[in-house]
């Protein structure tokens, strides 16, 4: 199993497309790195991106933020957060006109109030063009997305000439912040064993991509997973 619900969604989709024959031979999923989810064959070629999301509720499109001497800025600059910049994001948490904790404070002495209120201060929501959604995948040469319980599309283009319907919704920009991990694992030299310790500091700061649920989704018409009478897509 995966190390969360939405990686072990991942690695289903992957064994699927395995099973297929439509996995290149010893290659691996992208997990939680920089590359595209999945990489799937289609006419025998390689090189096809597939992004895998467990559902509607999952972050796209995830860029840090960082904070110093009072200036918040992104922490690797690239063609998609100039998009989020131009959107307004940088001026909309200037706006805010807050000191974060985890930046300004020693980060073992930061307590769980000031974690709570780094958490409260940073949240908010910007509208903003589901073509931002399209341009974050197309920057990873990404033009294909599994939802579970809503199928596959394609985003900006559908370059293989597949017939997908286009991933449709209206998006929304959300700055969040999210805890790494919750505890670390250090040796205690009495017991001889590894215990867990509570790290509070661990949280950073992040704008994501979201679809507004509350706006109707047309599920497509094709479905890896081959659920509610959906059709495997056209990839063999």
């Amino acid at each position: 199993m995966g190390y969360n619900k939405g990686d072990s969604y991942e690695e289903k989709i992957f064994d699927i497309l395995n099973a297929k024959n439509l996995i290149v031979v010893g290659s691996s999923r992208g997990g939680a790195g920089n590359k595209a989810d999945i990489e799937f064959l289609h006419n025998g070629l390689p090189n096809n991106n597939l992004e895998v999301k467990l559902n509607l509720k999952a972050d796209f499109g995830q860029k840090m933020l960082e904070w110093e001497n009072g200036i918040w800025s992104w922490s690797n600059n690239d063609s998609i957060t100039d998009i989020y910049t131009s959107a307004g994001v940088l001026d909309v948490i200037k706006a805010k006109n807050f000191i974060p904790n985890r930046y300004s404070v020693p980060k073992h002495n930061i307590t769980l109030a000031q974690k709570k209120q780094d958490f409260k201060a940073f949240k908010d929501y910007l509208q903003t063009s589901v073509d931002t959604l399209y341009d974050f995948y197309a920057n990873k040469q990404c033009y294909y997305i599994q939802i579970g319980g809503y199928g596959f599309y394609h985003l900006k283009n559908d370059i293989l000439g597949l017939g997908t319907p286009q991933f449709t919704c209206t998006i929304k920009l959300r700055l969040r912040c999210k805890t790494k991990s919750l505890h670390i694992k250090i040796f205690d030299k009495h017991t001889k064993v590894h215990i867990k310790k509570p790290i509070i500091y661990n949280y950073f700061f992040w704008a994501v991509l979201q679809v507004d649920t509350t706006v109707k989704i047309q599920k497509s018409c094709f479905d890896i997973e081959e659920k509610d009478g959906r059709k495997f897509p056209p990839i063999i």
